[in-house]
Order: structure tokens, then sequence, then C-alpha cells
């Protein structure tokens, strides 16, 4: 679970607690090193308003409030869903892949076109949606369903994509094909 204080705002969040904490978790990984001679650009679009993150080697953060051309990564969030990920710490499936940026997770992204939704329900009946664009391409389109305590536990890597999915713990909707190949960014 990523920890993160209950009390924490939106934008204290995304502009710095995030960030600091993923430079933080690939500097002790040793995945700096690695990263070198990589871009990864990320949007975040919290119920329109839009904070950038540009990450050069591995180890230069760039953080901005505003937009960027054509991120590797688009990610949308209503303000309500968020806040409930803050207040009860469900902060994993938006949060854990970028602490967990690797090589081999940065050229899977680099390759992957299409869009995917994951939709999270709560133990109180409520849900979250996370949407995801990748490299600006809108199709093909797939969604996840699942409990968020499952979808932590695969941030975690403490279940695999695949047992879920056998499990019928996660249900996918849409493209197939799509699907499977985000499969290593959950590995």
């Amino acid at each position: 679970m990523i920890n993160v204080p209950t009390d924490i705002g939106i934008r204290e969040l995304l502009t710095d607690f995030a960030p600091k904490m993923a430079q933080g978790v690939i500097a002790l990984s040793g995945r700096a090193e690695e990263l070198n001679g990589t871009r990864f650009t990320l949007v975040l679009d919290i119920s329109g308003d839009k904070v950038s993150y540009d990450v050069k080697n591995g180890a230069e953060f760039n953080v901005a409030e505003g937009d960027l051309d054509n991120p590797m990564v688009r990610i949308r969030v209503s303000k309500e869903d968020l806040q409930k990920m803050i207040e009860t710490q469900n902060l994993d499936m938006l949060l854990g892949i970028q602490n967990d940026l690797s090589r081999q997770k940065y050229d899977v992204l680099n390759r992957l076109r299409g869009t995917m939704t994951a939709v999270l329900a709560n133990d109180d009946g409520s849900t979250y949606t996370i949407g995801a664009t990748f490299n600006g391409a809108e199709a093909p389109k797939c969604s996840f369903r699942m409990k968020t305590t499952d979808s932590a536990a695969l941030i975690r890597k403490e279940v695999n994509p695949v047992n879920l999915f056998m499990s019928g713990l996660m249900k996918i909707e849409g493209d197939m094909a799509f699907a499977m190949s985000t499969q290593p960014l959950f590995t």
C-alpha cells in the first residue's frame, strides 16, 4: 500500500508528494542507470485540471501544472474519485506504475497504443474509474473491472494478472489482444 497522508490536498499529492516518491523509489532501486537515455511523459487529468510529468533518464523530474502535447501516458480520473482514493488510501493503481518504472516497463509503455479503463470496486459498493490513453491512441480499447483490494495486490505484485483473470476476480471487456499487451505493466 502506498501510504499518503489522508489530509493531503490533490495539488500537493500530484505536484510534490507523488513525484518525490517516484524519484526516491527509482533512486533507491538503482533503476536510474537502466533508464538512462529515456524520456517518460505523463499527464494526469483530474476533472480537467492537468499536471504534467516529464522524466528524463529516470532521474530528472520536471513537474508542471498544465498539459503536454502527445504524452506517452494520459491518465484521467475525476476529482471526486481521487479525493476518495486519498481518504481511503487506495492510490496503488494510480501511483503504482510510475513508482515501479523500469526499462522493461518503459519499453512497453513506449509501444502501447490504445485506451484502457480500470473500474475499481470498493467494499462499500462505490467505484473509482481511472482511464489511461497510451501514446495518443484512442483505439483499441479495453476495460478492467476488479476490487480495489485486488488492484492493490496486483500493483504490489502479490498476485499475477493472469491469475486474477482466470479466477474471475478481474473481468476484461473490449479488445483482448490490447488488454493482454498491458500485462507487462503489472508484472
